[in-house]
Order: C-alpha cells, then sequence, then structure tokens
C-alpha cells in the first residue's frame, strides 16, 4: 500500500510538472517575462545543429557536454517540449533514487515520505525543471553516483561520478569527501577501495575528454571545461561577490580572484574531512554543495538545485524544529524576493538598481550561511 501510495504520487508530480511545461507556451507568449529558461533555446539550438550533422558549439554559448544536445535532437523531430517533458521525468527517477538511498540508511517511512514530499513538491525544484533547465540530470547522476557508493560497487561509483563531472563540473567538489569516507588507519596510502574509485573515475573522465575532442576538437574543451574555470560574469546574479566583479570587470587583480575563491576552498577541504564517514557522505556533500553555491562567484537560480536535491537524504538526521525550519525557509525566500525584485527594475524597467542588487546579495549570502550553520548544528 505504501508502495502504491508513493508511485501515486510519483505520478501526481509528473502530471502537475507537464501541466506547467504546457503552460509555459502560453505564458512566453503572453508576458514580458519569460517562463522559459533561456538556456533551453540554447540547448534546442544545439540540437538542432547536432541534427544537421555539425557541431553543437556552433551554437553561440553553448557551454554543456554534447551528450545533453544528443538528449534534446527529439525537440527537433517531435515537438519543443520534448526537453521539459524530459527533465520532469528524470525529477521523478531523482525522487525514486532518494527512496533508495533512505532505504539504504534504514529511514523509516513516515520521515521517508516528508523527505520524497520536500522533492516532489517544492516549488522551486518543479519551476527549475519545467523551465528548461538542465540540472534535473546532473541531479540524476549524483544521486546514482551516491547509491552505487553506499552499495559498495567502488568501480561503478567511479564511472558514473566521472559521466556527473562531464556533464556538469560541479559534482567534481564530492570527491573528496568519497575518498576520505573510504580511508583507514593509514592515512597517506590509498587502499584498495580507493584506487578503484579514482581509477574508474580518472580513466572515464579522460576517455569522454579524448572521444569528444576528437569529435569536436578544441572548441569543446573550451567550451565545456576551460570556459567554467576562467568564467568571469559581471552580469547581475545573486553572488555575494557580483558587485566587486562588476566594477573590476574590465582589469581584475588577481589578488581578488585568489581571495574569491580560498573561503570556499578552506570551507571545502574542512567540511570534506570532519563528514568523512559513511553514514554522513550525504550531509557531507550537501555542505560541500552549499559552501560551492553560497560562495560562489557567480550565482543563478538552478545552481540551488545541487544542494536543494540532497536535502531529502539528510532531513531524516536533522534535529531542526518546525518553527524554526519554517522561518528559515522564509527568509531564504524572502531574500530572494527583494533580488528579484531589484533585478526586474534593472532588466526590464531600466532603473539603476546595482547597489540595491548588491545589497540584496548580501542579505541573501547571510541567510544562507545562517541556513548552513544551523544544517552544522542541528545534525546528528
Amino acid at each position: 500500500m505504501i508502495e502504491l501510495s508513493f508511485k501515486s504520487h510519483c505520478v501526481a508530480a509528473f502530471l502537475l510538472r507537464v501541466t506547467l511545461v504546457y503552460y509555459s507556451n502560453f505564458h512566453d507568449k503572453t508576458f514580458n517575462v519569460p517562463y522559459t529558461d533561456v538556456d533551453y533555446k540554447v540547448f534546442t539550438d544545439a540540437a538542432r545543429h547536432m541534427v544537421k550533422g555539425s557541431s553543437p558549439f556552433d551554437r553561440d554559448t553553448y557551454r554543456y557536454s554534447p551528450l545533453l544536445a544528443l538528449l534534446l535532437t527529439p525537440n527537433i523531430f517531435l515537438n519543443e517540449n520534448c526537453g521539459k517533458i524530459l527533465f520532469s521525468l528524470i525529477d521523478i527517477l531523482v525522487a525514486v533514487l532518494i527512496k533508495k538511498i533512505l532505504t539504504l540508511q534504514k529511514c523509516n517511512e513516515k520521515l521517508q515520505r516528508i523527505s520524497l514530499f520536500t522533492w516532489l513538491y517544492n516549488p522551486v525544484t518543479i519551476v527549475i525543471s519545467t523551465r528548461g533547465n538542465a540540472d534535473s540530470l546532473a541531479v540524476l547522476l549524483v544521486m546514482q553516483t551516491l547509491y552505487l557508493f553506499l552499495q559498495d560497487r567502488f568501480v561503478l561509483t567511479g564511472l558514473m561520478h566521472a559521466l556527473s563531472i562531464h556533464f556538469r563540473l560541479y559534482p567534481i567538489v564530492f570527491s573528496l569527501p568519497m575518498y576520505f569516507t573510504l580511508r583507514d588507519s593509514n592515512y597517506f596510502v590509498p587502499n584498495k577501495s580507493q584506487l578503484k574509485l579514482v581509477f574508474s573515475c580518472v580513466s572515464f573522465v579522460v576517455f569522454l575528454t579524448g572521444i569528444n575532442y576528437y569529435l569536436y576538437g578544441y572548441k569543446y574543451l573550451y567550451e565545456s571545461l576551460i570556459y567554467h574555470i576562467v568564467r568571469r560574469d559581471a552580469k547581475h546574479n545573486f553572488s555575494v561577490y557580483f558587485y566587486m566583479l562588476y566594477l573590476s570587470a574590465n582589469n581584475p587583480p588577481m589578488l581578488q580572484k585568489i581571495f574569491t575563491f580560498l573561503p570556499q576552498l578552506i570551507l571545502l577541504l574542512l567540511l570534506s574531512y570532519k563528514y568523512s564517514s559513511k553514514s554522513l557522505l550525504p550531509f557531507a556533500m550537501l555542505t560541500q554543495a552549499m559552501v560551492m553555491v553560497t560562495y560562489n562567484p557567480v550565482l543563478t537560480s538552478q545552481y540551488f538545485f545541487w544542494y536543494m536535491s540532497l536535502i531529502p537524504l539528510c532531513l531524516p538526521r536533522f534535529e531542526l524544529s518546525i518553527r524554526r525550519s519554517l522561518c528559515l525557509c522564509f527568509f531564504w525566500i524572502f531574500s530572494q524576493a527583494l533580488w528579484l525584485l531589484a533585478a526586474y527594475l534593472l532588466e526590464f524597467q531600466g532603473l539603476n538598481t546595482f547597489t540595491y542588487i548588491w545589497s540584496a546579495g548580501l542579505f541573501f549570502f547571510v541567510v544562507n550561511v545562517k541556513i548552513l550553520n544551523d544544517f552544522l548544528t542541528y545534525v546528528k
């Protein structure tokens, strides 16, 4: 009965997403602010290039794996909504993996249901997927990696981790907590499990990179890999560093780059080590994702997907009261709303609201740090 109930929730959540997908067509034609993510049009154009037999990187600003463009070729053959429906279906597959991981961790049915609902019916995750953002696929690969790791299938874990890194670079930060989790009494000599994980992951990353380099040349390397490392986005975004980067866009000092990434790097290393145990691995990955997103020089709404997907896995470990949880959710949403208002006035009304955007970004940063601090304080 419980399993049937879970299936029915999956169906309901999927139908809700499909409804929003078709609503997006009406919204885009009616309102000034589009519902569909601008990147979805980029994905579709890249898929069109592949259908014609050319490179997806012939589409300007396409900076993703060629696999994504390949997956979205049904947008060209069948219907422009195919990709959005695919991402919505992937959301449901993520929920299935969340349930499997929680079962492995011996989480009771009641807590499982609460955790699953925070994913299936989360307005943020629903909107991001139905807008045509592809990060649900990255999340699926991360979840599958974690599921394999918890089953001690380290070669398959390495292969899946390599695929997730190939598809989206951010999962690379999960490498360290996974590696530390497998350590034994000798900290300096890698054991058999660590060697399996590292060798399979590195080998497959090299293989995927080599194949795509052979097919698409240096443009693939630059657009899908190098660009994300050297990227400097001076456009308005949620990052606490936005205004500083905007003012120094023409001549960024080297020290600025160092001090932008140093806090993030230190926190990632410390948290990887502190929570490096098998039972706490999902929480370690959550803290990694939150630090990387919160302290990133470029921060857009789809990045929230990276840590929101891991929260359901950690909810059973949190001893936060309902009141405190609701309060944190309120301030997280409220701080975003302030930023979005200032960004709307700049983007669509032409008002000079840069300092307001920066102030709202500072407030959003403080709220995220507070949430992370509470997670660290109330985890058991």
